[in-house]
C-alpha cells in the first residue's frame, strides 16, 4: 500500500517525473489516459503538499485547475470517438 504523498514526492524526485508517473500509474489502465492531464494532476497534489502553507494554492485555484484537466479528459475522450473504457461516463452527471 503506498500513500499519495509517497508516490507524488518520488514522482517529482525523479530526473523525469513524467515517466516516473506513468511508472506508478496504474497499469490496469494500460495506458488509455491523457498523460499530459495526469500530469498536471499531479503537480497540483505536488503544490498542496508545500511545507509552508502559504506556498499551497487556494481552493478556488484547485478548482479552476481541475475544471481545465475536465474538460481536457472530456475534449481527449472525444477524440477516441467515445471509445475509451477508462472515462467513459466519468463526466455524466444524474438530475438528482
Amino acid at each position: 500500500m503506498k500513500s499519495l504523498i509517497s508516490v507524488i514526492k518520488k514522482v517529482f524526485q525523479d530526473d523525469h517525473p513524467e515517466a516516473a508517473l506513468e511508472a506508478a500509474t496504474d497499469g490496469n489502465l494500460r495506458s488509455n489516459y491523457p498523460m499530459e492531464d495526469m500530469f498536471k494532476m499531479a503537480e497540483i497534489a505536488e503544490w498542496c503538499m508545500s511545507e509552508e502553507a502559504v506556498e499551497r494554492p487556494e481552493m478556488r485555484e484547485i478548482v479552476a485547475m481541475l475544471s481545465q484537466i475536465a474538460t481536457s479528459s472530456i475534449e481527449w475522450e472525444a477524440t477516441l470517438g467515445g471509445d475509451s473504457q477508462v472515462f467513459s461516463g466519468v463526466f455524466q452527471f444524474s438530475g438528482r
